[in-house]
C-alpha cells in the first residue's frame, strides 16, 4: 500500500466496457493515473490501437496530482477523481471530446485522509468516496446542473470501534443499498440507501470475515444474485450470495495463489466480464492473474493463473469490445497486453508499454 506511505496515486484509469463487437474499436482513449513524484505527474492519456495491440501518448494533464481512482460519467462527460494524501481531496473535471481536454469544476476535501474509491449512485445525484484513512465513507451531492461536488457530504462510519480502513464503496444493483468493504474490520458493511432523500441509514454488518484477512475489493454478479471478494492479506477469493435483508453469506472460499507457493504476495483488483460468467484477479508479489468460471450457482471453478509481466500488478482494465485485458504494474511502470479467448481464459502477447506508475485505468469514448 503506497498510500500508507504518504505516495500518493497516479491514475492510468480504467473500467471495462460490457458487450461484444464484431469488429474491434478502431480509436480507444485511455487516461492513465499515477503517484505523482519527480517523473510522474497527474494523468496522462494515451491511444489504444487494438490491431497492434500498441499504445500511442497523446497528452498529459501534469496538474492533477495523486490520482489514485476515478470514474468517469459517459452521460454528462464528467471525471471524478481522488487525490490520495493525507489531507485527501475528490475533484471534478468536465472530460472534452476523445479526453482530450480536461476542464476543473471543483475540489473538495474528501471527508478524511486517502481516498482511494469512488462511486457513482445510480441517478448520478450522489458520489461516495471510500477514504482508507479514518474508515470513512463521505457521500457528497452533485450539482444537477453542473456536476460540481457539493460540500457538507453524509459521513458514514463503522457501528465498531478499532482502526479500520474503508477501501471499496458501491452502491447495490436496485440502488437501495450502500455497500462498505472495510480492509481493517475485516467486514463488509451495508447502508440502506433512500434515493428520494440522498441519504443512508445505520451501519448494519453484511459479512464477517476471518480476522486479517483484509477484504479490499468487491464485485457484484450482473444477475445481482452473487458478489465476490477478494482479500489483500489471505489472497483470497470469497464467493457470497446476497440474501433479501441485504446480507451476504459466504458460499465458496477459493485461494488466489497456485499451491504451493510460499513467498509474500497481496491481492489487488477484481473484475468480472459482462456476461457474469468469468472473474479475474491480481497478485501482487506473485505478479500473476487468476481467471475464474463463475457457474449457475455463483461457485468458482479456476481456469488459470498466469504470470502479467511485470511487477506489482495494481489494476487492470478489461476492453471486452476489443477482447484484450491490458494490465498496469505500479512497480515497473509497464502496461501489458493480453488477448481474451473465447472460454474468457487469457493468452500472453509481447506488447508492452512504459507508463510511469500505472495505477488505474480508464476509456473516455
Amino acid at each position: 500500500m503506497n498510500r500508507r506511505l504518504g505516495t500518493a496515486l497516479a491514475l492510468t484509469a480504467g473500467l471495462w466496457f460490457g458487450g461484444c463487437q464484431a469488429e474491434p474499436a478502431k480509436d480507444t482513449l485511455v487516461l492513465t493515473g499515477t503517484y505523482s513524484n519527480e517523473t510522474a505527474k497527474g494523468m496522462a492519456l494515451l491511444h489504444y490501437d487494438p490491431v497492434t495491440d500498441q499504445f500511442t501518448p497523446v497528452r498529459t494533464f501534469a496538474d492533477i496530482e495523486n490520482a489514485s481512482f476515478g470514474i468517469y460519467d459517459a452521460q454528462s462527460r464528467r471525471l471524478y477523481v481522488t487525490e490520495e494524501r493525507d489531507d485527501g481531496r475528490v475533484a471534478a473535471y468536465t472530460v472534452g471530446e476523445g479526453g482530450r481536454s480536461l476542464a476543473s469544476i471543483n475540489a473538495l476535501p474528501s471527508g478524511a485522509g486517502s481516498p482511494c474509491y469512488l462511486a457513482l449512485s445510480p441517478d448520478r445525484s450522489r458520489l461516495a468516496v471510500a477514504n482508507y484513512q479514518g474508515d470513512v465513507v463521505a457521500v457528497f451531492g452533485l450539482d444537477p446542473v453542473t456536476g460540481a461536488i457539493q460540500d457538507e457530504p453524509q459521513i458514514l462510519r463503522a457501528a465498531s470501534a478499532g482502526e479500520g480502513h474503508a477501501h471499496w464503496v458501491q452502491w447495490s444493483p436496485e440502488g437501495d443499498r450502500l455497500y462498505v468493504v472495510d480492509l481493517g474490520h475485516d467486514e463488509v458493511r451495508a447502508y440502506d440507501y433512500d434515493a428520494h432523500t440522498g441519504q443512508a441509514g445505520a451501519p448494519v454488518t453484511a459479512l464477517s470475515l476471518p480476522e486479517k484477512t483484509g477484504p479490499r475489493h468487491m464485485a457484484f454478479s450482473p444477475n445481482g444474485q452473487y458478489a465476490y471478494v477478494v482479500t489483500e492479506y489471505a489472497n483470497t477469493l470469497v464467493a457470497l450470495r446476497r440474501e433479501a435483508e441485504g446480507k451476504l453469506t459466504a458460499i465458496q472460499t477459493v485461494s488466489t495463489l497456485p499451491e504451493g507457493f510460499e513467498g509474500k504476495s497481496f491481492a489487488a483488483h477484481i473484475a468480472l466480464n459482462a456476461a457474469g460468467d468469468r472473474v479475474y484477479v491480481t497478485n501482487r508479489g506473485h505478479n500473476s492473474i487468476g481467471v475464474y468460471q463463475i457457474g449457475e450457482d455463483g461457485r468458482l471453478s479456476h481456469l488459470q493463473t498466469l504470470a502479467t509481466g511485470g511487477d506489482w500488478p495494481r489494476f487492470f482494465l478489461l476492453l471486452e469490445a476489443e477482447k484484450r485485458l491490458v494490465v498496469a504494474h505500479q512497480n515497473d511502470h509497464v502496461l501489458t497486453v493480453f488477448h481474451i479467448r473465447d472460454d474468457g481464459t487469457l493468452e500472453a502477447t509481447d506488447k508492452r508499454f512504459v507508463s510511469n506508475l500505472p495505477v488505474w485505468l480508464q476509456p473516455v469514448p
